[in-house]
């Protein structure tokens, strides 16, 4: 029997890549704003501050997970697939979870003063190190269990998980801000971090204990995961991969604000400009992402779903995501080519260089967009050491780069890191996606294609703000970007989509 994808199942990955999409959007675009008018009021540099509580505990987070979204995700899909045991797997993941969490959490705690003052250099931070703590086994098991939706397909649970969580935490900070303003603002920050953490996580725990409730789970084929062993050794590979990443991360986020501190004259410019970038340059950036972000979360459980499956499965699975990834990353990039500087104006008036940084990093967006997709495709097909390694060869490339030419060129040295570091990293990827997958690149579908379209899209855009008596404002920003989508949306919609959708069916 030939294993393809079925059009339900295709129908699906779409559904749930546009849920998570409009949300992640919402969110980002909220995020976004919260900076813009922190920035107003407190400063650039008070930007690059929060910035770096958010790095250190994005840090701190993986090294107390062990990136157990990702292994869940996984464990759970092979297991739903071969009718294996699905709960055996959660004890594993949530007993793994609490273990490593509760190890870090008490770590963190009892050497917060020295991780404030000889780490991060910040002796201020201690308080809000200490706070931090109290959130890392809450957010170690609400990403288990955010796996474990995500693995059976329902993507509607994390969905809105995610929502209450920013929802909360960017609430207590406004309130904080508000009711006691000479508060220290790291406390702050970290005090609002912990409670969107407890909030999601009480969550998560309802709706998880209220699924092993309602639902019945067979076991009727054999198990994926035997036994705990078993687990640990298909899980290592998981959590070095994320271990690489966090380390590597972390240093080259300690690096370039040194490096811009290096270059710059006053400590307060190194700190703003990396406050622009962090915040408002990388954030912007990332913004129209959210549907490679959201499409990649589906495609961990997808890919190792298919790659059990076998037969032509991964193959079609590489196809549609290349199709959708390339086509959407080259109309994104066009639009930042074109409206980028425009775009940077109106977050960051006061200052040039978030538009100018914006237009420049337009040509690398599409390899930044795919990375993310590549990523859940090697992720979900078992390539974790190849991740790693690639991975590590990323970050020492963009860190090489930050230390060579930030000190010739400045703040431009850390967009020429991340040109350097995701074109050669993502030009591996592809290439080994396409092996694992025995898919074969077609040059018209992924690149050639998606240029016209974009240029097409872009185009479109430009004539209609040629009509326009006012091109700077926000309205004729948005009414050309709004052009620009609604021509793609009919060209894609017009070949690829409703083609895809009739070939997508089973056969005997």
């Amino acid at each position: 029997m030939n294993k393809t994808i079925s059009s339900d199942r295709y129908d699906a990955v779409t559904r749930d890549t546009v849920l998570l999409t409009v949300l992640s959007l919402i969110l980002q675009a909220l995020g976004i704003f919260f900076n813009m008018r922190l920035s107003e009021t407190a400063g650039t540099a008070a930007v690059g501050v929060m910035s770096l509580i958010f790095s250190f505990f994005n840090c701190i987070m993986v090294l107390a997970n062990g990136n157990i979204f990702v292994s869940t995700s996984r464990f759970i899909s092979e297991e739903t697939e071969g009718c294996g045991d699905i709960r055996r797997v959660m004890r594993y993941s949530l007993t793994f979870s609490a273990l490593l969490s509760g190890t870090f959490a008490a770590i963190s705690y009892l050497l917060s003063d020295i991780i404030a003052v000889d780490i991060l250099k910040y002796p201020d931070l201690g308080k809000a190190v200490r706070i931090l703590s109290f959130s890392l086994i809450p957010a170690a098991a609400g990403s288990c269990i955010k796996g474990y939706f995500h693995g059976l397909r329902r993507i509607k649970v994390p969905m809105w998980g995610d929502c209450a969580e920013f929802i909360f935490k960017w609430l207590c900070m406004g309130t904080l801000l508000m009711l006691f303003p000479r508060l220290n603002f790291y406390v702050i920050t970290a005090s609002a971090v912990c409670a969107g953490e407890i909030f999601s996580f009480f969550l998560y725990v309802f709706r998880y204990a209220s699924s092993m409730k309602r639902d019945c789970f067979s076991a009727a084929g054999k198990p994926v995961m035997a036994s705990g062993r078993m687990y640990m050794k298909m899980n290592l590979p998981i959590v070095l991969s994320g271990y690489v990443q966090m380390i590597m991360s972390a240093a080259n986020e300690a690096i370039v604000p040194a490096a811009l501190l290096k270059y710059s004259s006053s400590s307060d410019t190194a700190l703003s400009q990396y406050g622009m970038f962090e915040a408002m340059i990388i954030p912007a950036v990332f913004f129209p992402s959210a549907a490679m972000a959201s499409m990649s979360n589906i495609m961990i459980p997808e890919a190792a779903a298919a790659m059990k499956s076998g037969g032509s499965r991964p193959r079609e699975l590489v196809h549609n995501s290349f199709k959708k990834a390339f086509s959407y990353s080259f109309f994104i990039a066009g639009l930042f080519l074109v409206f980028g500087e425009k775009a940077g104006n109106i977050i960051c008036p006061s200052d040039g260089l978030v538009g100018q940084s914006l237009k420049i990093l337009a040509p690398v967006i599409p390899f930044i967009y795919l990375e993310i997709i590549l990523e859940g495709l090697l992720k979900g097909m078992g390539r974790q050491n190849f991740c790693t390694v690639n991975s590590l060869a990323e970050y020492i490339i963009r860190i090489s780069c930050v230390i060579i030419f930030v000190g010739i060129y400045g703040f431009y040295g850390v967009i020429i890191s991340y040109y350097a570091s995701n074109c050669v990293s993502n030009i591996v990827r592809i290439f080994v996606v396409c092996r694992t997958a025995h898919a074969p690149f077609r040059l018209w579908d992924y690149i050639l294609r998606p240029l016209i379209v974009s240029g097409i899209c872009c185009g479109c855009g430009v004539i209609i703000g040629k009509m326009l008596p006012e091109t700077e404002s926000i309205a004729a920003l948005s009414l050309q970007i709004v052009t620009s989508a609604f021509v793609y949306y009919l060209l894609i919609s017009n070949n690829s989509f409703a083609k895809e959708r009739r070939l997508r069916t089973d056969t005997p």
